[in-house]
C-alpha cells in the first residue's frame, strides 16, 4: 500500500514540480508539521490561501526549499458512522501494522483507524478531533459478497413504478400547462411575424383589427407591454424572448424547464434535451424580424417533438395522464380564447382565416369545405369537432377520459368534481350546434374549462395542513 506522494522542496527537482503546480499540494514543514509565518499547526493548501499569502509560500518555498514538504492532495475513502440516530458518511485512515518474527515481517491481524468528524476528504483534512477506533480481523480466509439486493431470481415483476407522488403528478400537470402556454404565444408571434413580413415584402396584410386582436392578446397573456400596431416588430421579438414578462416564450419554456427538472427520472434523455435546446434557442439574441420568425417557427417544431415523445416514451401511467391533462386543459382554453377573438359574430374571412392559422386547421378546412372561411363552419372546427385534434371538444373528450382512468380518491361511490366537471362540459359540446355559438357562449366556456383546470389541480395535488387527503390511492402508478 503505498503512502502519499511527498516530495520534499530540498530536492530541485521536486521544488520545481511543486511550484509548477502549487494548487495541487498541501505544504508542510520539513521539520515540523506546521508551516512558518502561516496560522495553525497543520499544513498549509496553497489552493485556498489567498493571492498574496500564496505568492508569499511560493517565495519561500523557492529561497530554502529544505524546510519545506510537499504532499500530494488525495481524497480518502468514507465509512458509514452512526451521526445523531442515522448513517453518515466519513473519511477515515486506517493503519496496519508489521511485527519482526524468526520468519520474517508478519502483519498483525487487525490495525488502527482514525475517522475525521467533517466531511472533508482530503488526506490533510484527517487533524483535531478525529475519532479513533480499533480494526479487527475476524476471519482468516476470503469472506463470500453479500449484498442486501435481490437476487435476479426473486425480483418480482411489475409494470408500474407505484404510487405516483402528488407533487410529481402537480410538476407533470404544470409541464404541461407551461409548454401548451409557450406553443399559443409561439403562435402569435408566428402569425404577426409572418402578418409583418407579408406587408413588407408587399403582400396583402390581415385587416387592421386582426393585428391589433393579435397584440392585446400577447399584452393580456403577459408576453408584450403595449399592443402598438406601429412597433409589431418590437411586440413580436418581446414575446419571443422578454425575460422579464412572464407570459414570454423564454419565460414559459424555463419555467417548464425548472418544473422538468424534477421529473428528470420520468423523461427520457431526449425529452430533456428536447426543452433544454429550446430555452437555449430562446435565450440567444435575434438580429432582425426573419430571426424572430425562424426562433419561433423552430421552437413549435421542438415543442412537437416533445409532444411526440411523450406519446412513443411514456409508459402509460398516472404520471403520463397527468402531463397529457396539462397539456388538453391549456389547449382548451386557449384554443376557446383564439376563438373568440377572432371568430367574433361580424369576423371577416381575413379574420377567420388566422384562427384558422393559429389552430393549425387550414389545411382540414380547405380539404373539408373547399370555400373561403365562414363563421359556422370554422366555430364547429375550432370548437365542437371531436376528430380534430385541435378543437376544444376533443380536449374536453380526452381529459375526460384520463380522469376516468385515475382511481377515486374517496370511497363514497360519488362522481367527484373533476369528472363532473369534465362530463357536464363534454355533454355541452357534444349537444352543441354551431349555429347557437357567439362570443358570449365562448367566454362562459373559457370560464368553465378554467374551473376545470383549477379543480384538477385541487383535487389531485393536495398540499399544505388542511387540504383534503385521498382514502385510497390504488393505481395511481
Amino acid at each position: 500500500m503505498p503512502h502519499i506522494a511527498t516530495w520534499w522542496c530540498g530536492e530541485k527537482a521536486a521544488r520545481e514540480e511543486v511550484l509548477s503546480r502549487l494548487d495541487d499540494f498541501a505544504i508542510e514543514g520539513a521539520h515540523s508539521r506546521g508551516v512558518s509565518g502561516f496560522f495553525g499547526n497543520g499544513p498549509v493548501l496553497a489552493g485556498e490561501l489567498p493571492a498574496v499569502q500564496r505568492e508569499h509560500l511560493r517565495s519561500a518555498i523557492r529561497d530554502r526549499g529544505i524546510d519545506y514538504v510537499g504532499q500530494e492532495l488525495v481524497r480518502l475513502s468514507t465509512m458509514p458512522v452512526w451521526d445523531e440516530g442515522r448513517l453518515a458518511p466519513r473519511p477515515f485512515v486506517l493503519r496496519v501494522f508489521a511485527a519482526a518474527t524468526a520468519d520474517g515481517w508478519a502483519l498483525m491481524r487487525g490495525g488502527f483507524c482514525r475517522i475525521a468528524e467533517q466531511l472533508d476528504a482530503r488526506a490533510v483534512s484527517m487533524g483535531a478531533g478525529a475519532q479513533a477506533a480499533d480494526v479487527w480481523v475476524v476471519s482468516d480466509k476470503a469472506v463470500s459478497m453479500r449484498t442486501l439486493l435481490p437476487a435476479s431470481d426473486t425480483v418480482r415483476i411489475r409494470r408500474i413504478a407505484g404510487v405516483l407522488p402528488s407533487r410529481a403528478a402537480d410538476n407533470l400537470f404544470w409541464l404541461g400547462r407551461y409548454l401548451e402556454r409557450a406553443e399559443a404565444t409561439l403562435r402569435l408571434v408566428r402569425a404577426l411575424g409572418t402578418q409583418q413580413r407579408d406587408a413588407d415584402k408587399g403582400g396583402v396584410m390581415s385587416p387592421v383589427h386582426a393585428v391589433e386582436r393579435i397584440l392585446r392578446l400577447l399584452v393580456a397573456w403577459g408576453a408584450a407591454s403595449q399592443a402598438s400596431r406601429a412597433q409589431s416588430a418590437r411586440v413580436a421579438a418581446e414575446a419571443l424572448q422578454a425575460e422579464e414578462r412572464f407570459g414570454s416564450a423564454l419565460n414559459l419554456v424555463r419555467s417548464a424547464q425548472r418544473t422538468a427538472t424534477s421529473l428528470r427520472e420520468r423523461l427520457s434523455p431526449d425529452a430533456w434535451q428536447v426543452i433544454t435546446e429550446m430555452a437555449e434557442r430562446l435565450a440567444q439574441e435575434v438580429e432582425d424580424d426573419d430571426g424572430v420568425l425562424s426562433a419561433a417557427e423552430l421552437t413549435l417544431q421542438e415543442l412537437a417533438s416533445f409532444a411526440g415523445l411523450a406519446q412513443e416514451n411514456m409508459n402509460r401511467a398516472a404520471g403520463w395522464r397527468f402531463l397529457e391533462m396539462g397539456r388538453r386543459a391549456e389547449r382548451a382554453i386557449n384554443t376557446t380564447r383564439f376563438a373568440r377573438q377572432f371568430a367574433f359574430d361580424e369576423a371577416s374571412d381575413e379574420d377567420l382565416d388566422v384562427l384558422l392559422t393559429l389552430i393549425d386547421c387550414q389545411i382540414t378546412y380547405r380539404s373539408r369545405y373547399l370555400v373561403a372561411p365562414l363563421l359556422a363552419p370554422v366555430w364547429d372546427l375550432a370548437v365542437l369537432d371531436p376528430y380534430n385534434p385541435r378543437s376544444v371538444a376533443f380536449q374536453v373528450q380526452a381529459l375526460n377520459e384520463h380522469i376516468a382512468s385515475l382511481p377515486a380518491l374517496k370511497e363514497t361511490g360519488l362522481i367527484e368534481r373533476p369528472q363532473r366537471l369534465a362530463v357536464a362540459l363534454q355533454s355541452t359540446l357534444t349537444t352543441a350546434e354551431s349555429t347557437t355559438l357567439d362570443t358570449k357562449t365562448l367566454f362562459a366556456l373559457e370560464q368553465e374549462l378554467l374551473n376545470l383546470a383549477d379543480a384538477i389541480g385541487t383535487h389531485y395535488f393536495p398540499h399544505g395542513p388542511n387540504a383534503s387527503r385521498p382514502e385510497k390511492l390504488t393505481g395511481l402508478a
